[in-house]
Formats: C-alpha cells, structure tokens, sequence
C-alpha cells in the first residue's frame, strides 16, 4: 500500500531535518522536536535528561509560567524528556497559536536560562527518583538487567543519571551539555498539524530552526552481544520475585527485523500470547508476564519478563525460557499476533501528536520517516516460516541473559 499522505521533508543548511504533515480536522497542530544523543554520548551521566527538562524552566524572553501558557491556552501543552537515544521537547496548539508558539519554542532552545534555583529543585527530584528505584520491582529489576547485558556501553545506565553524576551536576554542566546538544545534524523537527497553507508553516519551521548552529552528528554504535548465559541474582525487600531476560535479536536495519516484531508478539504481547497463556493461565506462576523488542540503533534485545511469588520464581523462570525457546505455535497464533500489532499501531497514530512522535522517531534513529507508511504492511508481510527462523537462530540456538530479583 506505501505512502499515502504527503510529507514535506526539508534539510536545513544546518542540518536541521523538518518533516511537515498536513492534515484536516479541527485546527489541532503537534509537533516534536527530537535531539540526537540521549545517554550514548554524555560525559556526565544523567546530564542529559536533567538538561532537557530545564529547558522548559524559562527563557531570555520567557519565564516559565509564559513558556506553559502558550500552549496551555489553546487547550495544549508542552513538555520534554529524554530517552536512551534522544532527547525530545514535544507540543500541542491550535493552528491559530501556532506561530506564537514556535516563537518561545525558539527562545526555549536558542536562549535557555538554566535558573540556579530550578537547577538544584530538579537535582533533589532526581535523586528522590534515584533511590526510590528499588520500591519499584519491575523497573528495579530491569535496571540490573541493563548493567548486566549492556555492560560497558552507555545502554546499561539509566537516563535518570546515578547519585554521584546528579550530586556533581550544576547551571555549567547544563550550559555545557546544551551546548553540545544544540546542534544542526542531532536535531529532526516533525509537525503535524490542520494546515491550509501547509507552505507557510514551512516558512515559520524555517524561521524558528535556522539559527540553530550548525554541526554534524552521528550515532556511536555499540555492538554489545549475548554471548554466553549469565543469571544474575539480586535481593530486594518486597512480597514478590521478578524475573527478566534478554536475548539478542536482529538489528532495525536487518531484514528479519520485522518478523522479529511478529515473533515478539507471539511470545508476550496480550491476553492470547505464550507467555500469558503457559506462565499465568495454566501454571499460575505469573501474576503479570509480557516481552518487548524496544528498536535500538545498537545492540538490540528481545526482554522477557514475569512477576510472581518468591516460591515460583525458580519454576517459573525454568517454563519461561522453555516458552521462549521450544513452545510450538502455529501458523494462525502468527496471525493473530500481526493483526494485533498492526491495530495498535494504527490506534496508536489517532492523534496528531503521536503521528508527529512516530515520524521524527523514524527519521531520528535512522530507519527514515517514510517507514511510519510502510511498517502495517512489512507486518502483514511477514511469513510463518521466516519467524520460525527468526526464533531458532536468535533464541532456540541463542545465549541469554537474565535477572532473578526476590527477598
């Protein structure tokens, strides 16, 4: 089926990548701004993310309350993050609020102020954050499983940072980091939005993200394989064990990247998948259990996890890898788990803003915008036969990792 809705796509001389869709409806335009970077490239851990969210904590034309307002005003809002890879200021306002609103989004990134209070406010959140980490069992457990099978390479921190990096961090480390950030070559707009005269906003994209100094960029890649099977063990106050595994699987730029979607839903995504059905509905070990294949620009993972009591965790760990690894499954369990995928990607791009997300993310990581159009139909595409080879190559043949967090 392919393309069927124009995207304007526009390169900067700075390297600033636009991505502009219209649309029709009510007047709703979204848009994200994605920074390349994340965690891969910072010197200081946790920099990044804090940041990013001082960003929004007042400008040179600015103060914060106005930054809110803006978009608030109009029944929208604005707000940033970061992720392992990017970091992202994201935006909603009506088409009429719109020029308004990209004006302090350029003051926001052009002229940030890092005010010395709200720099030592967001340092005491993050810290709270910070140890509060092991109250949550499924987070917890994920963040050992990280240091174990990305060990060495900045995937195995949290974006969060670590007390130490957050105790040293102040207003210089914020100006410095920005400064690195704000670069031409890490930046993908994307906007999406009721558009009449879809050349104009162009104009305003243009006007906003031209004086964003120039500067290339690109993605360290780290090849961080399985190589053997490790289990890690960790103690943890609480009722309840946590189970979870990692194995290596393909690559975005992979051909057997997509049936390594379908297989993921196959094992753990909803009531009709293996796990939910072998570990939860007929051996009663797991009161939650799912997988996820989170599509990294290096070293990807296939994550399997269960929740259950302290007696059932070597039992229920023992029936997860054989589920993962040797379960049978037949051609219409494959089905169902592509129509599955394909309805919630669809439902999923209901709103502006998440359409917005989905194209700067594409383009952002590398696997360009264009694939946003074709990723139903890659799905649909997918084989029986070729998420049989995907599962023995990658987990019936495969090492993996694993965590075991119990009292």
């Amino acid at each position: 089926m392919g393309q069927k809705v124009k995207v304007l796509k526009e390169v900067l001389p700075n390297g600033v990548t636009i991505l502009l869709k219209p649309t029709e409806g009510m007047g709703i335009a979204a848009g994200s701004v994605f920074i390349r970077g994340g965690i891969l490239d910072e010197t200081l851990p946790g920099s990044t993310h804090l940041t990013t969210y001082l960003l929004l904590k007042g400008s040179r034309r600015f103060d914060k309350d106005r930054i809110s307002e803006v978009f608030e005003d109009y029944g929208g809002g604005i707000g940033a993050s970061t992720a392992d890879e990017y970091s992202i200021v994201e935006f909603a306002t009506k088409v009429e609020g719109l020029k308004e609103g990209l004006e302090v989004l350029g003051s926001v990134l052009l002229e940030p102020l890092f005010p010395e209070e709200d720099v030592e406010r967001e340092k005491k959140n993050a810290l709270a954050a910070i140890r509060s980490r092991r109250e949550h069992p499924f987070r917890f457990a994920y963040l050992e499983l990280k240091k174990l099978t990305y060990r060495g390479t900045p995937y195995e921190r949290d974006t969060l940072g670590d007390e130490e990096s957050v105790l040293k961090f102040d207003r210089r480390w914020a100006q410095r980091r920005w400064e690195e950030l704000l670069k031409g070559g890490r930046i993908v707009v994307s906007l999406v939005g009721d558009f009449e005269k879809p050349t104009e906003v162009l104009g305003l994209l243009r006007e906003t993200f031209s004086a964003v100094p120039g500067g290339e960029f690109r993605y360290p890649e780290y090849r961080k394989e399985v190589e053997r099977d490790e289990l890690k063990t960790v103690k943890r106050e609480g009722s309840q064990a946590t189970i979870l595994c990692a194995f290596n699987f393909p690559h975005y730029r992979s051909e057997e990247y997509w049936a390594g979607k379908v297989l993921n839903a196959v094992l753990g995504d909803g009531f009709t998948s293996l796990l939910f059905r072998e570990l939860r509905e007929k051996k009663g070990y797991a009161y939650a259990t799912t997988s996820f294949y989170p599509t990294k620009v290096g070293s990807p993972r296939l994550f399997a996890y269960a929740g259950t009591s302290p007696e059932k965790a070597a039992d229920a760990y023992r029936d997860m890898l054989s589920v993962i690894k040797e379960m049978p499954f037949g051609r219409e369990e494959v089905e169902v788990a592509k129509r599955k995928i394909v309805g919630d990607w669809l439902m999923d791009h209901q709103t502006r803003a998440r359409q917005a997300w989905y194209l700067g993310w594409f383009e952002t990581i590398g696997m360009g915008f264009e694939t946003d159009f074709e990723y139903a139909d890659k799905i649909r595409e997918v084989s029986f036969e070729e998420v049989l080879r995907v599962r023995e190559r990658y987990l019936t043949a495969g090492p993996h990792h694993a965590v075991v967090v119990s009292p």
